[in-house]
């Protein structure tokens, strides 16, 4: 499609010719050609709703599978661009099920005029004679053609050296997802985590000199191996052994040419995440770790040259405001890329000398980082970022803190050969949608989907005074508060919050929802309250800094949520029109819901549903163990009745427990991963229907980049 016309949205400035925007008296910022062709053809046809189909066939010449994703990654990346600029509401609509509509009024520029086709010779020529033509200036031309090349180089110079520009090599295509590629240093061969649609996982090695070859398998056993890294002489391979079942965690050095394993230290039993990494002089091993007693987990260094020694903690151990999560060493030995988290909607990445312990910020603004490697010459780091379950993929020259956006869906998990220079990721993309379960069946019959399209829906509230339900999509590129009629209809979109919100919840009445998301600055979490009728946001007030999922009080006067404090975490009562609160628990409760004024059922560490009457004196009581009742978040109690997730080794079923009888019943089996992990569960009573976010098994594949930055 050409396009040649300039025009503007606002204050914002749109340069077809310089693949480029300028708003207000910014600089100008270059964008990939194929975001301003989508932006271009909405204006052209502005205000007219534009099927995904007609955009698809009009920029990417109707190629279906290139399209859908670059339409996505383009709407997404354009409403990041504009929305900062536009004052009220959303500058792209989409039109559920049909397409996209821009909704600012183009203001064009005047056209630039198209040379007209001529093809003209002497031979055919019959009005003018070729000697008498008048002759332009010789400093005219040479002004001239300074003047076309001056514009030909900025033309260059701002186009995007991102995917247009790279090359996509795929490495695996197997069933079930490839995660966390370790190349070995000189790229031949690559390591990775395979966990297969029965829910086994296992380490597998990739020889990529024999591409046609099954990889082979690493690890045979029911523990779960994920992260790994190489020594850089090539000859081992390390990882973390952690065994559910048993709760033991091991560090393993992987012997490639014997296949033989040694264990060379323990490792925690919790954090799901084993990051580690290894010094370019092959002599430290570093390993995300935690000793008994310890506030949070940090980084740990093992010394590989004397394994008689305890690791020794290299990350802060107290009063931190952060804690350290996934690590680099730079190709030198003298500095470690880190990932901060000082929340669960703040982390960012940090450049630490190894000596001084002396830090510099390398990006701001961050939600989750899931990834980072450097490049073997230091001048680079690629890193990946999700927010609202969005993955990005970055290059960071570390010593201007310049970045540039790769441009590839779903990139996270990055790992360069040490040697080769060759990079590797994991492609994954995550999708959620809600589908709700009929409890009135003779006979079990899977969930229905309710709410489905390439965006995600999480954390469903039914009300049954309003009739409606509210989640949360990232269609918008964040986490918004949407609300949506009982069989899905009718949906709006209630909060511009702009930051991620999670885990809403109606009050009883039905006029107030209760939400998590982080202050303005990101440092902190607070409770939030939405009047549906008037939109107006107020947060609770409270001196604390962290928070879990809301829940109300019977007379909807508090909000009821875990926080942590100074002798663990624990549930709280929060009044809402006060800055009073009231601890209601002590045993380390995760998630409560009031069943009456003083009666409480909550979840803990300590496994199980346990039930607590706050008006006596008697302590907690359990209701149903840990071995049946092996969640914290996903379950609901409606009039009596309690229905939960239960997971197992290789399945979900959906239980229901009878207060009243305290009779168990398993309402139907299901494949793993239905339900979306930490996800909840909602009645829609008046249907007798279960309504729940379910997650679609992400099909995740390693895959190499070839990227002329790096060549």
């Amino acid at each position: 499609m050409k396009v040649n016309q300039a025009f503007s949205l606002g204050c914002c400035h749109v340069l077809p010719l310089e693949s480029a925007i300028k708003i207000a008296e910014q600089e100008k910022q270059s964008l990939q050609p194929k975001f301003i062709e989508v932006l271009h053809y909405l204006a052209r046809e502005y205000p007219r709703v534009i099927p995904r189909e007609e955009l698809i066939n009009q920029v990417w010449d109707g190629n279906d599978y290139v399209g859908e994703k670059g339409l996505t990654n383009a709407i997404w990346h354009l409403r990041q661009k504009l929305n900062a600029v536009i004052e009220d509401g959303e500058a792209i609509e989409t039109i559920r099920k049909v397409g996209y509509r821009l909704l600012i009024q183009p203001q064009w520029n005047k056209a630039v005029p198209e040379p007209a086709e001529t093809s003209f010779s002497p031979a055919t020529d019959t009005g003018i004679n070729l000697a008498q033509k008048p002759k332009l200036p010789l400093t005219r031309i040479l002004l001239s053609l300074c003047l076309l090349l001056t514009l030909a180089g900025i033309y260059l110079f701002n186009q995007p050296r991102g995917l247009p520009q790279a090359k996509i090599i795929p490495v695996t295509k197997d069933p079930g997802t490839e995660l966390f590629p370790a190349p070995s240093p000189d790229g031949r061969y690559v390591a990775y985590q395979w966990r297969t649609p029965s829910g086994t996982s296992n380490l597998y090695l990739k020889d990529l000199q024999h591409g046609k070859v099954a990889a082979k398998q690493l690890t045979f056993d029911s523990a779960s191996e994920g992260h790994s890294v190489w020594s850089h002489s090539g000859n081992y391979l390390y990882f973390a052994r952690y065994n559910s079942k048993q709760e033991t965690c091991d560090i393993v050095q992987l012997d490639i040419a014997l296949n033989q394993e040694t264990n060379l230290t323990a490792c925690p039993a919790t954090g799901g995440y084993y990051y580690m990494d290894i010094s370019p002089d092959d002599k430290t091993l570093a390993f995300r770790g935690s000793e008994p007693g310890e506030e949070h987990s940090g980084i740990y260094f093992f010394d590989l040259k004397n394994r008689g020694q305890k690791p020794k903690r290299f990350s802060c151990l107290q009063n931190c405001g952060y804690k350290d999560r996934d690590f680099a060493f730079s190709p030198d030995g003298r500095s470690l890329a880190v990932t901060r988290r000082v929340n669960r909607f703040n982390e960012n990445l940090y450049l630490v000398d190894l000596t001084t312990k002396a830090e510099k910020p390398l990006t701001t603004g961050e939600e989750d980082i899931v990834g980072i490697s450097w490049h073997p010459q230091g001048q680079y780091l690629v890193y990946a970022t999700q927010r609202a379950d969005i993955r990005r993929g970055f290059i960071l020259d570390v010593n201007n803190l310049s970045k540039q956006d790769i441009g590839i869906e779903g990139f996270s998990y990055p790992a360069f050969a040490k040697q080769s220079g060759a990079l590797y990721y994991h492609q994954r993309k995550e999708n959620y949608q809600l589908a709700s379960f009929a409890l009135n069946m003779d006979v079990a019959t899977s969930p229905f989907p309710l709410l489905q399209s390439e965006f995600s829906y999480l954390y469903p509230d039914y009300s049954n005074t309003s009739g409606q339900i509210v989640y949360v999509s990232n269609e918008s590129g964040f986490y918004e508060l949407w609300l949506a009629d009982a069989d899905g209809q009718h949906r709006q979109q209630l909060t511009q919050f702009k930051r991620t919100i999670r885990y809403p919840a109606w009050s009883h009445r039905g006029d107030k929802i209760a939400f998590l998301a982080p202050t303005p600055d990101e440092q902190k979490e607070s409770l939030y309250i939405l009047d549906v009728a008037t939109h107006k946001i107020t947060a609770i007030k409270a001196p604390f800094s962290r928070y879990n999922r809301p829940g109300w009080s019977p007379d909807d006067s508090a909000i009821i949520s875990s926080v942590p404090h100074d002798n663990g975490q624990d549930l709280f009562r929060f009044a809402i029109d006060s800055s009073s609160y009231q601890q209601l628990t002590n045993d380390g409760a995760r998630y409560g819901v009031m069943i009456s004024d003083n009666e409480i059922l909550y979840t803990s560490l300590n496994k199980g549903l346990w039930y607590k009457n706050l008006a006596g004196n008697s302590g907690a009581q359990i209701k149903i163990p840990g071995n049946i009742f092996n969640g914290l978040y996903s379950w609901h109690y409606f009039q009596g009745s309690l229905y939960f997730k239960k997971s197992l080794s290789k399945a979900q079923q959906l239980m229901h427990y009878d207060f009243a009888n305290k009779q168990l019943s398993t309402l139907i089996r299901l494949p793993r991963k239905t339900f979306q992990g930490g996800g909840s569960l909602t009645m829609l009573a008046s249907e007798h229907k279960l309504l729940f976010s379910s997650s679609r098994s992400p099909q995740a594949d390693i895959k190499q980049l070839a990227h002329p930055l790096f060549n």
